[in-house]
C-alpha cells in the first residue's frame, strides 16, 4: 500500500480520507474534528442526553418532537415533528451499531434534515438511491468552465507526482478551494506549489488556460483546530483568470440550513477514484441533504450531502441557481466525508460535508485569517 507521499493523485490528507472510505479504521482522520460524545453547559458540565434524540444547544427534548437548533422571533426553540419509524420490507429499521458509544449518547451535535427527522436510519441502509452523479458533457459551453483541477506539489522534490484537488473561479484573479489542499495540519507544512486548470479535460484537444496560485488566506482557526467550518481557502492567482475564461461563480452567504432542505444543490468537481476515470474530466453530483453537523455549542451546522464523490473533489463548489439572476452561485465547498457519531471504527457515510457559508466564516476570512505566499517559479 502506498504511503501518503507516494499516492499518485491525492494529497496526504485526501489519501487518508479515501483510505478510510475503503476500510474501517480505529482512529478519526485528521481532516475531521473529534466531536465530543456529549455537550457541555455554560458551567462546563456534561449535559444529559435523551436516547435516540438529537439535542442541539437551546433545544429541550419534547416527546414526539425533535429540536432543530433554531429559534423563532421570540427566542423560543423551533421543533420538527418526528415521523413514523422508517420501514424496509415491512420491518422497522433499527439503528446500526453505536461503534462504542452507549445508546444514550448515540447522536450528538446533529441538526436533522427535513427528509430524515431521525438521522440514525442513515447508517442502516445503502445511500445509493439518495444521489445521482454524471459526467459533465461540455463544461466549456456553460459557467461550469470556471471550475477546475488543482495540481498540488506537496513535496519539495519537484520530480514527485503532484497531488490533485478541485477549485473554482470566484473573481477576476481569485479562486476558492479547501484549506486542507494547501496546508497539512498533521505536519504543519504548506504545499510548495499549486497550479489551477479551469475546465480541465484530459481528453480535450484544445489548449485551455492555466494559472498559478501566488498566495492564499485561510481562517486562522484552521491552523489551531482543522474543523470543517475552517476548511476553506481563498487564493490569489498570477493571471486575471476570470476574465480569460469568461466565467466566475461567486460565493453566496447562507441564512440557515433550511436552504439545503428546500433547494437542489449540485456538487461539481474532479473526483479521482477509479469510478471517475481518475479525475480526467469534470463530474457533477446531486444528492439529498442528510443533516447538519456542528463541532459543539456555538458552532454552525455544516451541511452534509449524499454523494459518491471522494478524493480529488476536495475544494470543489456546491452550487445553486440564484433565483433572481438565474446564475450559478456557490454555497459550499467540499471538505471531507461525514460520519454520524465519529465512534471508534465507524466507517464514513457515502457523503460529503462543507463549511457553513455563514457570517462567522466570512468574518474569519476577512478579519481573522492567515496569509501565505507560494512559490511561483
Amino acid at each position: 500500500m502506498p504511503t501518503d507521499d507516494e499516492h499518485p493523485f491525492l494529497t496526504p490528507n485526501g489519501y487518508r480520507i479515501m483510505r478510510d472510505r475503503k476500510r474501517v479504521m480505529n482512529s478519526v482522520p485528521v481532516a475531521f474534528p473529534n466531536y465530543p460524545s456529549y455537550e457541555i453547559d455554560s458551567y462546563g458540565r456534561p449535559v444529559p442526553q435523551i436516547s435516540a434524540i438529537t439535542n442541539p444547544p437551546g433545544g429541550t427534548p419534547i416527546p414526539g418532537l425533535l429540536p432543530t437548533g433554531q429559534f423563532d422571533a421570540f427566542g423560543n426553540p423551533i421543533y420538527s415533528q418526528v415521523g413514523p419509524p422508517a420501514v424496509i420490507d415491512g420491518k422497522p429499521i433499527s439503528s446500526a451499531s453505536n461503534f462504542g458509544f452507549p445508546p444514550e449518547a448515540e447522536l450528538q451535535n446533529i441538526l436533522p434534515a427535513r427528509k430524515f427527522p431521525d438521522p440514525s436510519v442513515l447508517d442502516s441502509m445503502p445511500m445509493t438511491s439518495h444521489y445521482e452523479s454524471s459526467l459533465v458533457a461540455d463544461p466549456q459551453a456553460t459557467a461550469l468552465r470556471a471550475i477546475g483541477k488543482l495540481l498540488i506539489q506537496v513535496s519539495p522534490d519537484r520530480s514527485r507526482e503532484p497531488a490533485t484537488g478541485s477549485a473554482w473561479i470566484a473573481g477576476p484573479s481569485l479562486i476558492v478551494t479547501s484549506a486542507h489542499n494547501l496546508y497539512e495540519f498533521s505536519t504543519g507544512n504548506w504545499s510548495t506549489g499549486v497550479e489551477f486548470h479551469p475546465g480541465f479535460d484530459y481528453y480535450s484537444q484544445k489548449e485551455l488556460p492555466t494559472c498559478r496560485v501566488t498566495s492564499c488566506c485561510i481562517p486562522k482557526g484552521y491552523l489551531q483546530n482543522p474543523t470543517t467550518n475552517h476548511d476553506i481557502a481563498v487564493c490569489f492567482v498570477d493571471k486575471n483568470i476570470g476574465d480569460i475564461v469568461g466565467a466566475e461563480i461567486p460565493m453566496r452567504p447562507v441564512d440557515s440550513n433550511d436552504l439545503f432542505d428546500g433547494t437542489p444543490v449540485t456538487i461539481v468537481g474532479y473526483p479521482a477514484g477509479s469510478g471517475f476515470d481518475f479525475g480526467k474530466q469534470m463530474w457533477r453530483s446531486r444528492g439529498d441533504y442528510l443533516f447538519g453537523r456542528s463541532n459543539g455549542p456555538g458552532d454552525d451546522y455544516s451541511p452534509v450531502m449524499a454523494t459518491n464523490f471522494g478524493g480529488g473533489s476536495s475544494g470543489c463548489p456546491w452550487l445553486i441557481q440564484d433565483s433572481k439572476t438565474n446564475k450559478l452561485v456557490s454555497i459550499g465547498v467540499t471538505s471531507a466525508h461525514a460520519k454520524l457519531r465519529y465512534g471508534k471504527g465507524e466507517p464514513n457515510l457515502m457523503s460529503l460535508i462543507s463549511p457553513y457559508f455563514g457570517p462567522k466564516l466570512f468574518d474569519s476570512l476577512s478579519h481573522d485569517h492567515v496569509f501565505h505566499e507560494f512559490e511561483t517559479a
